[in-house]
């Protein structure tokens, strides 16, 4: 099947381990198989004068092939688990490497419970289905080719009975399962959907409080479960017919089994064998045997198709377009310019959201984007960053073509504080450091104390040694304190500053400017800043309109022309 590609590279290095697993229940399975047989001779001794095998000696054996195939089933299931495991792990470790190194407009528009989804609960079911369902299932093969062995050398007129019928329930238990395939898809996208859903709502919930949107989030929500509900019954409701159709058929098939046995040895219908009392009784087992790996075949066949559904969400992360970071060029040595000539971008096809979008940002000169919510500010940003590919005109660094230039030597010149900090669960220092790993303890310090942070992480428990994360109580402003540390630990060449300052008090900001105008002193600096009062000493404010320019120029040169900027400054003094 093309979907078994998929993890077929994940089982290269396991291939002597899966051969030596299949030795194993080809020997537990031999072992238990053998049994019935030696069974049955016993019996016919007691409806036979001739004796083929000492009791005592036929219990010995038999008791001989108990511990054998224990032993070898408990290595087969041992090294199934162990091959599972480790084929799971590369798994979630190229799902997680894909999404790390997959181009951010594409992860961006996913939902962060999907995307979640994938990585811990996809990945689940294919250990469940596709590893311990497959082992299942290589398990009934082998148990179904070695008892037909044993069918054939008691009787190979009801072994052909038994193998003729068998189809019947293969048929049946494949139809069902292929009418349920597209169910079990359904089901596992409407459980991305709804984590993504519980996921945000969650994060948003004092927005949600406030607005009260609280029974409207619970309609919403009771609508996506009604749908995740509708899909769920009918993939379960399918799974469970399944094995109960496949049992009919096995229960007539067994009693065809009988009615012939038994007049064959009523009738002492002459086929060329002896088969007597005992050799029915045994046959019976193998047949139940024979019929038993189709039922189980048929309970996991629920779990690979579920499996199958969640391997196509995972080839899909897996095979998301890579970002190519590492060709091209060196960055220059020094960034003298960076200029944007007719630059257009659009998220989707056709509805521009920057137009012909022109600027020049020389070395040391600090430039501000302005304008109302939704202009295109952070839009800019982002494709500075590269984060984004332009539709047309192009970037340059030194009157270098910015898309000649090698993604990752770029970036690491480049320092950015968003609008929304972000922190991660380790030590205050841990989080500061994030960017410059050999940076040593005074080295982050000093640059907290240029922050203007080292006030409040001094107040903290065990001080830069302290414990956060995201939900660990810092206020919104002491986060944006510590991502705003970062910046100025890393010293980056070039700076960009997404509403660094809208999370902290007025004085710490008046404060943290004196940082950031040394922190830019010789550095191309990018500021978005809707409180304008922030960027009036700024060389360069480029103001924005529906994704253009429609004014530049310093502070006062655009107040004297009292236009757009002139009404959006006086708009927040008066």
């Amino acid at each position: 099947m093309k979907k078994l590609r998929i993890i077929r590279p994940y089982l290269k290095g396991s291939i002597s381990l899966i051969i030596l697993s299949l030795v194993c229940a080809f020997i537990a399975i031999g072992s238990k198989l053998a049994i019935p047989l030696l069974a049955g001779k016993v019996i016919n001794q007691f409806v036979s004068s001739e004796e083929v095998i000492d009791v005592e000696v036929a219990m010995i054996l038999m008791f001989s092939l108990v511990a054998i195939g224990t032993i070898f089933r408990y290595l087969f299931d041992y090294l199934t688990g162990y091959i599972g495991a480790k084929t799971v792990k590369k798994i979630r470790d190229d799902v997680f490497s894909s999404y790390m190194h997959g181009l951010v407009k594409d992860i961006k528009s996913e939902e962060n419970g999907d995307l979640v989804l994938r990585l811990v609960n996809d990945v689940e079911n294919v250990q469940t289905g596709l590893v311990s369902g497959f082992a299942a299932f290589y398990d009934g093969i082998v148990t179904i080719l070695m008892t037909i062995v044993f069918m054939f050398v008691l009787n190979w007129v009801l072994a052909l009975i038994v193998i003729i019928l068998t189809p019947i329930s293969i048929v049946v238990s494949r139809f069902i399962s292929k009418f349920n395939s597209k169910h079990f898809k359904s089901q596992a996208k409407d459980a991305g959907t709804i984590n993504g859903f519980v996921n945000e709502t969650l994060v948003n919930s004092e927005t949600i409080t406030i607005y009260d949107l609280k029974e409207s989030k619970n309609k919403e929500f009771n609508e996506l479960n009604e749908k995740y509900h509708a899909d769920n019954f009918k993939a379960n409701m399918g799974a469970s017919i399944i094995n109960p159709s496949t049992r009919l058929v096995n229960a007539f098939i067994n009693a065809i089994v009988i009615i012939v046995g038994a007049l064959i040895i009523i009738q002492d219908w002459k086929l060329g064998i002896v088969f007597l009392v005992g050799d029915l009784s045994s046959f019976l087992t193998y047949s139940a045997n024979f019929m038993q790996p189709f039922n189980e075949i048929s309970d996991v066949l629920a779990e690979i198709n579920y499996a199958f559904a969640s391997l196509s969400r995972i080839s899909e992360a897996i095979n998301i377009e890579k970002e190519d970071v590492d060709s091209g060029n060196l960055v220059p040595e020094t960034i003298d310019t960076i200029k944007a000539n007719n630059i257009s971008f659009s998220y989707v096809p056709g509805k521009k959201i920057i137009s012909n979008y022109s600027f020049v940002a020389s070395r040391g000169k600090k430039i501000a984007l302005v304008g109302p919510t939704g202009c295109g500010k952070t839009t800019v940003l982002s494709i500075l960053m590269r984060f984004y590919e332009l539709d047309d005109g192009k970037i340059e660094i030194n009157n270098e073509d910015l898309a000649t230039i090698s993604k990752k030597d770029y970036r690491e010149i480049i320092g950015m504080v968003l609008q929304e900090p972000w922190i991660f669960s380790g030590t205050v220092y841990e989080n500061i450091a994030y960017a410059k790993k050999d940076a040593s303890k005074e080295e982050v310090i000093e640059a907290a104390k240029k922050a203007q942070a080292y006030g409040f992480i001094q107040r903290l428990p065990q001080g830069i040694d302290t414990y956060i994360s995201d939900s660990s109580g810092l206020s919104l402003g002491e986060k944006q304190l510590i991502s705003v540390t970062r910046i100025i630990l890393l010293s980056p060449e070039i700076v960009i500053l997404d509403e660094a300052t809208s999370n902290i008090d007025i004085r710490t900001e008046f404060l943290l400017a004196k940082s950031f105008d040394e922190l830019m002193k010789g550095k191309t600096s990018f500021v978005v800043a809707h409180r304008l009062s922030t960027i009036v000493n700024s060389d360069l404010i480029l103001v924005m309109k529906d994704g253009e320019i429609v004014e530049s120029g310093t502070h006062k040169e655009l107040l004297e022309k009292k236009g757009f900027y002139h009404k959006m400054y006086s708009s927040q003094f008066n």
